[in-house]
């Protein structure tokens, strides 16, 4: 598996792929989150088959189209001045210490049903 460092420079990679299709490519200069929309449920869906079908190869592929998506409606929001990428990852990361604190606090639980029972 790669390193904390490879995945940043990974992300890094992506961020910068994203800016230069925004800017150059005329399909994703003028797409919207409602023009992505259908293709982001589609992609959900063939998400779903592949982990149906147990295939990790497409997992990682479809999991790559979702994250492109998540990308991508972060970068028009930051085009608009709502929120960029960074707040997407910061709202996830404060929901999860938020929603585990028999990880992050003091809180103890037994098991998987009480965990959810806290959810």
């Amino acid at each position: 598996m790669n390193t904390i460092t490879k995945k940043l420079k990974s992300f890094e990679k992506i961020l910068e792929i994203m800016d230069e299709l925004r800017e150059k490519c005329p399909w994703d200069k003028v797409q919207t989150n409602e023009t992505i929309r259908p293709l982001t449920i589609e992609e959900t869906h063939e998400l779903s088959e592949a982990i149906l079908n147990k295939n990790p190869e497409e997992i990682k592929k479809e999991l790559g189209d979702l994250f492109l998506h998540i990308i991508f409606y972060s970068k028009i929001a930051s085009e608009k001045k709502q929120f960029d990428v960074a707040d997407v990852i910061e709202s996830l990361a404060e929901k999860l210490i938020y929603r585990h604190p028999h990880v992050f606090s003091d809180t103890e639980v037994a098991d998987k049903n009480e965990v959810s029972k806290n959810w």
